[in-house]
């Protein structure tokens, strides 16, 4: 297992903090350390380091967060497997793409784990399981529409969510669903996905789900308000910044299909 991070985090890095090390360099490194063990026939998988679950991991064993202990024991625990990430080969600035993303895939299912605990506590384990069956429901009925709206040139969809609860991110996700041979989405991706709405759900999140089918420019929107999903034409999706090429037409909002709604 490598651990992973970006420059927002070198200064938890023992060998780089203080040593005036680019983190082009460190990065770098780590890159050529996972290309290694991929050529070794091995399946190097990669931590994203989240600093408030280093820090907390830390003082959970008792050792200060930027000692080089306190590195090493972060980079061996047993993290469940879908806070690890694969190493297939990816060019560094790919791989840094990736960490990042799963770094904030990681924060938000601390946060949506919170608000399980919570609800746990008030209601019962019920009420977490009313939420991921209802967001089971609303993740296959996308994949549906995807796999029936597919066609040669329109292979794959697009599934995002984003929601906020007091004012404050609770999930921002996205996802794909192929439409091929084996169509659905990667277990990983219907773990968080599930976690991101149904935590919503139960916390009354305000917010927006999308889905854009292949490259048909046009962009299925829901608005997430009251526990419900309601086709909307007005919910405007929060971009990556590089998620739409500049230079072509801005896609189509347009209301998506009803989606099943929490019972």
């Amino acid at each position: 297992m490598l651990v992973a991070v970006d420059e927002r985090d070198l200064a938890f890095v023992p060998e780089a903090r203080g040593s005036g090390q680019p983190f082009s360099l460190y990065w770098h490194s780590v890159h050529a350390r996972a290309e290694e063990a991929l050529t070794r026939g091995e399946q190097p998988l990669l931590a994203p380091l989240v600093d408030f679950a280093y820090i907390r991991a830390c003082n959970d064993a008792g050792l200060e967060p930027r000692s080089k202990a306190g590195f090493d024991a972060y980079a061996n625990l047993l993290h469940p497997v879908n806070e690890l990430w694969p190493f297939a080969g990816e060019s560094p600035e790919a791989m840094l793409r990736e960490m990042r993303r799963e770094q904030s895939a990681w924060a938000m299912m601390i946060r949506c784990q919170k608000v399980f605990g919570a609800a746990h506590s008030r209601f019962g384990p019920q009420a977490e399981a009313w939420a991921r069956d209802c967001s089971t429901r609303v993740l296959h009925a996308l994949i549906d529409e995807v796999v029936g709206g597919a066609h040669s040139t329109a292979a794959y969809g697009l599934v995002t969510l984003v929601a906020k609860a007091a004012g404050l991110e609770l999930g921002a996700y996205s996802l794909v669903v192929e439409a091929g041979p084996k169509p659905g989405v990667q277990d990983r991706d219907r773990e968080r996905f599930t976690a991101a709405l149904g935590a919503s759900l139960i916390a009354g999140a305000k917010g927006v789900l999308t889905l854009e089918i292949g490259d048909a420019r046009r962009v299925h929107v829901w608005e997430l308000a009251d526990q419900r999903l309601t086709p909307s034409e007005h919910g405007q999706l929060l971009l990556e910044p590089d998620s739409h090429d500049a230079l072509q037409p801005q896609p189509a909002y347009v209301p998506g299909p009803s989606l099943p709604q929490p019972i």
